[in-house]
């Protein structure tokens, strides 16, 4: 069955059968910690790409790793929630005073750098129950992506420890997925997919609209919001190649929680899902105007609390 004749599903979890029988394909290494619903890979390949998506992030930002409006200053703490391969604390390490201490912390810990400076430590932890030690430690707090790890009740959790984590005044940034694809059918119908997804799985699929109301209900002040369009696609050179690589790879990412669960009504074995994401890819090269839409959320700890 071609993607272009598969039948429609809404993007709902009703009639879906949770225990579909899993396709048979090629499995990549995911992380096993308890409770987790991450549905991205930790492996090698996985590494790579977050190095391409770093370079794409900052491209776009302006070559910025910090845009809260704050500066890291000498003897200051940093949280890196979520850190993957660490490569924004390795940045940032190049950035400010050699006594800025950086933590980065992360659930799976083969994505961690072998090597790394004095003033940076990884350790395997999640923003769910940040240590109590940690208590009003951290002038900055940096989040990015947790779009496909975080379920919709952890949200509020994750938001409230890394209140509880800030130090009075200090500031947190958060950046998040919008909106992606062209308006093609295979990028239609994968937004639907992924709209099952994750809410098979609890996750937040639109946490980047929610992001300010939440981050106001658990108490932060000065809430503001960036948006950024990344042009994707060959129509826009080596920057919209470098975005449709990055993107596209999260997509084939999630190819071994789709098909564990059966295809979810959208795909039947690892080839066509393999061929959904060749066709989709050339969709965005030849839709000219395709973009890949991200937000930065930042807000900051009162004075006062």
């Amino acid at each position: 069955m071609s993607v272009a004749t598969q039948r429609q599903e809404p993007a709902t979890t009703e009639g879906f059968n949770a225990h579909s029988a899993p396709i048979q394909h090629r499995e990549r290494n995911y992380q096993q910690y308890p409770g987790s619903s991450y549905i991205l890979p930790s492996d090698e390949e996985e590494q790579a790409r977050l190095e391409l998506q770093h370079r794409v992030l900052i491209r776009a930002l302006g070559n910025r790793l910090v845009l809260a409006p704050t500066t890291v200053k000498s003897g200051d703490h940093v949280l890196d929630c979520g850190t993957g391969s660490g490569i924004w604390a390795l940045d940032l390490a190049k950035e400010v005073p050699s006594d800025v201490h950086i933590q980065g912390i992360d659930i799976e810990t083969r994505l961690f750098p072998t090597t790394k400076p004095d003033n940076a430590e990884f350790a395997a932890a999640t923003a769910t129950n940040l240590p109590e030690g940690w208590a009003n430690k951290f002038a900055l707090v940096n989040q990015r992506l947790l779009i496909a790890a975080l379920k919709s009740s952890e949200w509020p959790v994750v938001l409230g420890e890394i209140h509880r984590s800030l130090a009075p005044g200090g500031w947190v940034q958060l950046l998040e997925a919008k909106r992606w694809g062209a308006e093609g059918p295979h990028s239609v119908k994968h937004r639907a997919l992924l709209e099952l997804l994750f809410s098979s799985r609890q996750l937040l699929i639109d946490c980047s609209v929610q992001l300010p109301k939440m981050l106001e209900e658990t108490g932060y002040k000065n809430v503001r919001v960036e948006e950024y369009k990344l042009p994707a696609g060959r129509w826009a050179g080596q920057e919209g190649i470098d975005v449709r690589d990055n993107f596209i790879s999260v997509f084939r990412g999630m190819k071994t929680p789709i098909l564990k669960a059966g295809g979810l009504g959208y795909v039947n074995s690892e080839e066509e899902y393999d061929q959904w994401m060749d066709d989709m890819a050339k969709e965005w090269d030849d839709m000219e105007g395709t973009t890949v839409d991200i937000c930065v959320c930042y807000a900051q700890k009162a004075l006062e609390v």
